[in-house]
């Protein structure tokens, strides 16, 4: 199953894509979010990191960046997280719009389990999904047109 969500950000698709992978600032916009941080010695995001993310929640999600192409791409691939997920990867794209905008776009590409509950759970969970989406993606904007 994949969701996609996007939002215009007056703001540069380098900025951008800095700002949402800085995980040291990643709390004060990620509304989703309780705590985040990059795991080992890691001081920022790259191909190979894992970073662990929890949720308001309390839901765990330990995730490894296989895509890391400044100022263009990052995506991860979940290592362990909740059980009802078997594999969920997310990535962000940045790309320049006229005006001084940029178009961000999350997309989230999942696979529920049990496999035979497929047909029932993922609308849900991709419903889940889109509105959570769409409200981390309305408070990165928010916070990213107001900051320095």
């Amino acid at each position: 199953m994949r969701v996609t969500v996007s939002v215009s950000v007056k703001r540069s698709q380098a900025d951008l894509f800095y700002l949402s992978q800085s995980y040291s600032r990643r709390l004060e916009w990620d509304i989703y979010l309780s705590e985040a941080y990059l795991i080992g010695n890691a001081v920022e995001a790259a191909v190979g990191v894992d970073s662990f993310c929890k949720s308001t929640s309390g839901s765990i999600m330990v995730s490894r960046y296989i895509s890391y192409s400044p100022p263009m791409v990052a995506a991860v691939s979940m290592v362990k997280g909740p059980l009802i997920l078997e594999s969920f990867s997310g990535s962000w794209l940045f790309k320049p719009l006229a005006g001084g905008l940029t178009q961000v776009k999350f997309i989230y590409n999942f696979k529920t389990r049990p496999a035979w509950l497929r047909w029932l759970v993922e609308p849900l969970v991709a419903h889940f999904y889109r509105k959570d989406m769409e409200r981390r993606l309305a408070a990165f904007k928010l916070w990213a047109e107001s900051v320095s």
